[in-house]
C-alpha cells in the first residue's frame, strides 16, 4: 500500500509540473509577440500543435471504437500519441476519452454504434460487461476500450519509442493482450462461475445473431415482390439465412475463434497497426520496430518441442474433451505453428531470391496458393519450417552465396 501511495504522489508531481508548464506557456502568449524570444515562440506553437493533434487522435480512436469492424484498430491513434507525448500524458487522454464515453452513454446509450454489435461477438469484450453486471454496475462494456485498446496501445507505443526490435514489440504486445484476456476471463469465472459465463455468453450470441438476421431480412422485405417476379421465394431465403447464422455461430464463434482464431486475428491487427503507425510518420521517425524483413526471420530449433507438446495436448484432449485444455492446447499449437510457417515462408523467399524470381511473381504465387488451398499450403510451408532443423536449407543457400562471392 505504501508503494502505491508513493507512486501516486510521484505521478501527481509530474502532472502538476506538466500543468504548470503548459500554464506558463499559455500565459506567455499574453506578452506582446515581439517581446518573446523566437525559440520560445516556436516551442509554444509546437506544444499547442501537438496537444491539439493528440486530442484529435483520441477522438479518432473513439470513432474507430464506435465501428464494429474498425474497433480493433482503435489502439493505433493511442500508439501514435504515446510515441509523441509519452505514456503518462497518453493515459490522461485515454482516461478523458473513457469519461466522455460514459457521459454519452448516460445521455442516450441507444444511439451508440457499439450498442448494436459489440465488436463481433468477442467473448473478451463481453467479459467486461459480464463482470460489471455481476457486481451491480453499469457501463462496464466500455472498459474494453480502456483496457484492451488503451493499455495495449500505450504499451505498444512505449516499446516502439524505446526502439525495441520488431520481433520483441510484436511478442510482448501479444503477450500483454493474452495476459489481459486471461485475467479478465479468470476474474469473470471467479465471481460468476464458468458455467454461468458460458451460458450467458451463448444466450448473448444467440440474441445478437437473431437481431442481425431479423434486421437484414426486414430490409429485404421491400424487394419481396421483385424476388417473386424472378421466381425466388422469400421464405427460402429467410430459412437459409437462419441456417447460415447457425453455422457461423457453431463453426466460427464457438469453433475456430477460441481455438487460435482470436489469437491470429490479434496478431494480424498488431502487424497492420504497426504498418499504419509507420505510414503516419512517413519516414520522419526511425525506429527498429518499423524494420522487418522476411528473409532474416528465423527461430531456434528448440521451438520444435513447443510444437510437439502443444499438438500433443490437442491430441490428448480429443479423448478428454476438456474445454479449457482444448483452448490452451489449440492456441499454443496455432501460435507455435505460425512461427514455423513464417520460417518456411522465409526459406521459400530466400530460395526464390537465389533463383532470381522477380518479387512480383513471388508474391503473386504465394497469394494464389494461400487462397487456392489454404490448409494444404499452410501445412506444407509449416512442415518445411520444421524440416529445416535437419535439412539445413538456409545454411546450404548461404554457403552457395559465399562460394559465388
Amino acid at each position: 500500500m505504501k508503494t502505491f501511495v508513493d507512486f501516486v504522489k510521484k505521478e501527481s508531481l509530474w502532472l502538476k509540473s506538466r500543468i504548470e508548464g503548459l500554464r506558463g506557456k499559455m500565459s506567455a502568449q499574453r506578452i506582446p509577440i515581439l517581446e518573446i524570444r523566437p525559440e520560445v515562440r516556436a516551442e509554444i506553437r509546437t506544444e499547442l500543435r501537438e496537444v491539439g493533434e493528440s486530442l484529435l487522435l483520441i477522438l479518432i480512436s473513439l470513432l474507430l471504437y464506435g465501428s464494429v469492424v474498425l474497433a480493433q484498430f482503435s489502439f493505433v491513434p493511442i500508439v501514435i500519441i504515446t510515441i509523441k507525448r509519452g505514456w503518462k500524458e497518453t493515459l490522461l487522454y485515454l482516461t478523458g476519452a473513457l469519461v466522455l464515453l460514459l457521459l454519452v452513454m448516460a445521455q442516450n446509450a441507444a444511439k451508440l454504434p457499439v450498442g448494436s454489435g459489440l465488436l463481433l461477438f468477442s467473448p473478451t469484450h463481453y467479459t467486461f460487461e459480464f463482470i460489471t453486471s455481476s457486481l451491480g454496475l453499469q457501463g462496464g462494456r466500455f472498459l474494453d476500450y480502456y483496457v484492451l485498446f488503451g493499455i495495449l496501445g500505450i504499451f505498444l507505443g512505449s516499446l516502439v519509442s524505446r526502439n525495441y526490435r520488431f520481433g520483441y514489440v510484436v511478442f510482448f504486445s501479444l503477450s500483454v493482450y493474452v495476459g489481459i484476456v486471461i485475467l479478465a476471463l479468470s476474474f469473470a469465472w471467479f465471481i460468476g462461475g464458468y458455467d454461468r459465463f458460458i451460458t450467458e455468453y451463448s444466450l448473448y450470441v444467440d440474441k445478437k445473431i437473431s437481431a442481425y438476421v431479423h434486421y437484414y431480412m426486414n430490409r429485404m422485405l421491400g424487394y419481396k415482390d421483385l424476388l417473386l417476379m424472378r421466381g425466388i421465394d422469400y421464405a427460402i431465403i429467410e430459412k437459409k439465412a437462419a441456417i447460415a447464422a447457425e453455422m457461423y455461430k457453431r463453426s466460427i464463434i464457438f469453433g475456430i475463434a477460441p481455438r487460435g482464431g482470436y489469437l491470429i486475428k490479434e496478431l494480424a491487427v498488431i502487424l497492420i497497426g504497426l504498418s499504419l503507425v509507420k505510414l503516419y510518420f512517413k519516414g520522419k521517425l526511425t525506429r527498429a520496430a518499423f524494420n522487418f524483413g522476411l528473409r532474416s526471420y528465423t527461430i531456434g530449433d528448440d521451438w520444435v518441442w513447443g510444437a510437439v507438446i502443444s499438438w500433443g495436448l490437442v491430441y490428448i484432449n480429443l479423448h478428454l474433451k476438456n474445454p479449457l485444455l482444448g483452448i490452451v492446447g489449440w492456441n499454443s499449437a496455432v501460435i507455435v505453428s505460425l512461427l514455423f510457417f513464417l520460417k518456411g515462408l522465409a526459406l521459400l523467399k530466400v530460395s526464390a531470391d537465389r533463383l532470381r524470381v522477380p518479387p512480383f511473381f513471388q508474391y503473386l504465387v504465394f497469394i494464389f496458393l494461400f487462397f487456392y488451398s489454404f490448409i494444404l499450403f499452410v501445412m506444407i510451408v509449416s512442415g518445411l519450417g520444421v524440416a529445416d532443423i535437419w535439412l539445413k536449407i538456409r545454411e546450404h543457400v548461404d554457403t552457395i552465396k559465399k562460394r559465388e562471392k
